[in-house]
């Protein structure tokens, strides 16, 4: 178990290296963008790329998730596979990109109604394209098990779209504008580094039987993704219309205070779905299933702790005449504790996808994701009004609870795992213990280090949390290291 645990690490690691690495450096940005930017642009920004994030749904409509399932499970169809899924998405991308740039006048209303982005719309149009065409070659390197080609991609994108924000950006003060040309600069080399890869590796046959099941499996993920992209973007339409620019463009920056989980679930999802789709072949694979989703909680409850504790201080260094974020924005540290809570949800929901894939019940998705997706929408006109960013973080917290909870009523259904819950529920008691103990207190900086880094881990052991086979391991991986 802790070799393939060990294989499942050293491939998140890998994913995670370009997502890590980006967000990190991407993230160095934030201070600039927050000193040079107007609040309110900041919230366009913000709106944009939510706008991005929910027409992508539409754009890939499952297909790279459909591919990724099939690619893997059938090795001797794989090039046929490839083939169809890359074609089809050749052609549907075309023709979105051009109802997006020839109804951009209309779309741009919907997502802002204080200002014309119209412009922005059309340049969000090519992003969109250029990322959907670069989705199939993605996750072929992903099926093939090739992290460190699909890392150095990833990367190269990211350096290429970094150096650009800073000349648009800072130098040349272009503002949203700048943010988006670095992104299609950075999309279109990696496409076509992509595209010489992938030509060498297609059939160019074009099966109708295969896209069948490819649309079958995958355009469940349609609504599904909608749903998910809903509640990760909607608290930002309604604060524009129901609380203004600014308080929009504070609560987009909280979010960006929050990547550090959002990094680590992203980089256990890029991993998590290849290695459990190969594992399934094994004999019994479902106890190691469960000891990931408690291997998962322990270090999610850790960096939760982390962040929530020491953020608040962060923001607040200086780093010549900057700060993290500026200081009109520091109003929104207060809710990243509840933002940090919604991506460890939505990371036990990636976990909990095992069953939805191995027996192929993408159908019942919608009604999970649609689910949580009008309860956040109600909640979020309810809440929103009275307690502003709080009541937006509260709905998406939430929410995720609802996804988290559908998806595990299923899969108990239909593949119940072993999950070891009376780990799992240690866990969630000392994180929520330390993080009251920290909220009554209000500790100094040097308490909050302590508590983190000492208190987590040793309470833990206290409460014997690990198993005898774990203890084991890691004193012979000290051994081994101390000679």
């Amino acid at each position: 178990m802790f070799q393939s645990i060990k294989r499942l690490t050293a491939h998140s690691a890998i994913y995670g290296l370009s997502d890590v690495l980006g967000r990190s450096i991407a993230y160095l940005l934030v201070p600039i963008y927050t000193h040079v930017m107007p609040i309110d642009q900041f919230g366009y920004y913000g709106l944009i790329y939510s706008f991005i994030a929910i027409a992508n749904v539409f754009f890939l409509y499952g297909i790279d998730v459909a591919f990724l399932r099939f690619y893997v499970i059938d090795n001797k169809k794989r090039s046929e596979i490839l083939s169809t899924a890359y074609l089809s998405l050749i052609l549907t991308s075309i023709v979105l990109v051009l109802f997006i740039v020839i109804f951009a006048e209309k779309i741009a209303p919907i997502i802002s109604t204080s200002s014309s982005l119209t412009s922005y719309v059309k340049l969000a149009g090519i992003i969109l394209a250029l990322d959907a065409l670069n989705a199939i070659p993605f996750a072929r390197l992903r099926g093939d098990g090739k992290a460190s080609s699909f890392a150095s991609l990833k990367l190269l994108k990211v350096f290429i779209e970094l150096g650009g924000n800073y000349n648009l950006v800072v130098v040349h003060d272009m503002g949203l504008e700048g943010i988006l040309i670095s992104n299609i600069i950075g999309s279109s080399v990696v496409f076509l580094i992509l595209t010489i890869l992938t030509f060498k590796q297609l059939s160019w046959s074009w099966s109708r039987n295969i896209i069948g099941k490819l649309l079958k499996f995958g355009l469940p993920y349609v609504p599904a993704g909608a749903s998910i992209i809903i509640i990760e973007t909607i608290d930002r339409v309604m604060l524009e219309r129901m609380s203004g620019t600014e308080v929009l463009g504070i609560y987009h920056a909280a979010r960006k205070l929050g990547v550090g989980m959002l990094i680590f679930v992203t980089m256990f999802r890029q991993a998590w779905q290849p290695f459990f789709l190969e594992t399934s072949k094994e004999e019994n694979p479902k106890p190691l299933f469960a000891r990931v989703m408690t291997y998962f909680l322990v270090i999610a409850g850790g960096l939760f702790l982390a962040l929530s504790f020491l953020m608040d201080d962060l923001v607040r260094l200086q780093w010549g005449s900057y700060t993290l974020i500026e200081e009109s924005y520091w109003d929104g540290v207060k809710i990243v504790p509840f933002l940090i809570t919604a991506y460890v949800l939505y990371g036990i929901y990636v976990n909990l996808t095992v069953a939805i894939y191995l027996k192929k019940k993408t159908t019942l998705l919608p009604y999970i994701t649609g689910t949580a997706a009008l309860i956040c929408i109600l909640l979020n006109l309810w809440l929103i009004p009275k307690f502003d960013m709080y009541g937006a973080a509260t709905a998406s917290v939430v929410a995720y609870g609802v996804m988290v909870t559908g998806l595990y009523l299923v899969g108990r259904k239909y593949y119940p795992v072993p999950y070891e819950y009376l780990r799992l529920f240690k866990v969630a008691l000392v994180c929520g213990g330390l993080y009251g103990i920290h909220i009554v207190i209000n500790s100094s900086w040097l308490w909050e280090v302590i508590l983190v880094i000492i208190g987590y881990p040793v309470i833990l052991f206290t409460i014997r949390f690990f198993t005898g086979d774990e203890i084991a391991f890691v004193r012979r991986r000290l051994h081994l290291h101390g000679k």
